[in-house]
């Protein structure tokens, strides 16, 4: 039994790796394709993102519902397939994605919704609390050596010929992890206890951990998973070195010293209190920013990016070990766990819908001042995100 459940996990972290060279694909170099076809790349980016979790805070309610009493691997797989064929759409429409914005955005929400909702839970079953730091390391460093060698191939590829033929590439890949979903087994069998959202939430709100979970998790969905901030930094990458290839190079530079950073903190997490790292991760970007907006180079937008990517590394670490252990704790037990992570999914895609406005914002003024001003915004919800964080407990046992 422990090799099957070592034999999933190990499967969990490939098919996480193979999510990430698609997230690569998808995040980064999208934004860069959207600003290369685009007159108003800023406008057309935020209106894409604000479909795409806009979609993925409803239909996490019905996947939730789905994932409570069928059979949660099914609909995982859905997601991974409706995936696969959102990058073939992507293929066949070229430059013309731009006037279908809201339509494609709406398919990779849905397909996001059910990839990411059954994916959390086979996280918190199939791993115990105190394996949680470990299996989390473990997980990040596999993804990172992905997040350091793909952006340089992709920003190759797409330098060197274009971007569709890399979209034909992620599609074989993305083949990949659905035959590798049929190596996951489901975490139960038959009808769980009802689903109820109400009853759930008037029970966990009267929890502090729950609270200051939830309100992290808004401001975290601006800024740092799949955040508006890592947008707007890929804006000022592009706009500072202009080609693929060097916004490539600098993510790879930059996922290559957090792997380093994260890996020391991982051996020192379950030793020391982790207030203060939290509070300095946080610190550290926006020093940065401000630097960055008194003396505007090249130098400065990179040193921007450095702290933000690697700090945001320690945070994004500490923020779902504590998710996953809450999630898996005498607070969130089995019988509100589907309930609690719905909850908290919309909250994060609230989040980033809000964060995406506020991009909106500076799209349809077209001002560098209010790019400017909501990049100090986006920082600063690092600085609340974590006071938040520093309030729910470890729950490591």
């Amino acid at each position: 039994m422990k090799k099957k459940i070592k034999s999933e996990q190990n499967t969990i972290i490939i098919m996480d790796a193979i999510k990430k060279i698609m997230t690569i694909f998808l995040g980064p170099f999208l934004t860069a394709y959207f600003i290369s076809t685009s007159t108003n790349s800023i406008l057309n980016i935020s209106i894409y993102y604000i479909f795409t979790y806009a979609t993925m805070a409803l239909s996490t309610l019905v996947v939730a519902v789905l994932a409570e009493k069928r059979n949660r691997i099914k609909i995982f797989r859905i997601g991974i397939i409706l995936n696969f064929i959102y990058i073939l759409i992507i293929i066949l429409l070229k430059e013309k994605i731009i006037n279908y914005l809201p339509i494609i955005s709406i398919l990779y929400g849905i397909s996001a919704s059910c990839y990411y909702f059954p994916y959390n839970l086979f996280i918190i079953n199939k791993v115990k609390n105190t394996e949680r730091t470990n299996y989390m390391v473990k997980l990040f460093i596999t993804i990172s050596v992905v997040g350091i060698l793909f952006p340089i191939i992709f920003g190759s590829i797409i330098t060197i010929t274009n971007y569709i033929l890399t979209a034909v590439i992620v599609l074989f890949i993305s083949l990949i992890q659905i035959i590798l979903s049929f190596f996951i087994t489901d975490n139960h069998n038959g009808y769980l206890e009802e689903y109820n959202l109400k009853k759930a939430w008037l029970e966990l709100k009267k929890n502090k951990q729950v609270i200051n979970c939830l309100a992290g998790e808004f401001f975290i969905g601006m800024n740092i998973c799949n955040g508006t901030l890592e947008t707007v930094m890929v804006i000022l990458i592009l706009n500072s070195f202009k080609t693929n290839i060097n916004l490539g190079i600098i993510t790879s530079i930059a996922t290559l010293l957090s792997i380093l950073v994260v890996k020391i903190y991982g051996l020192i997490y379950n030793k020391r209190d982790d207030k203060k790292v939290i509070i300095i991760s946080s610190i550290i970007p926006v020093i940065s920013l401000i630097i960055f907006l008194i003396l505007k180079t090249n130098t400065t937008v990179i040193i921007y990016k450095f702290s933000y990517v690697i700090f945001a590394e320690i945070l994004s670490l500490v923020r779902k070990i504590k998710i996953f252990n809450l999630s898996n704790s005498k607070i969130v037990n089995k019988s509100n766990q589907c309930e609690f992570n719905a909850i908290r999914e919309v909250t994060l895609n609230v989040g980033r819908v809000t964060g995406y406005t506020l991009l909106l914002l500076a799209g349809l003024t077209q001002s560098a001042v209010v790019l400017n001003i909501v990049t100090i915004i986006l920082t600063l919800s690092l600085l609340v995100m974590s006071i938040n964080l520093t309030k729910v407990k470890k729950n490591n046992h």
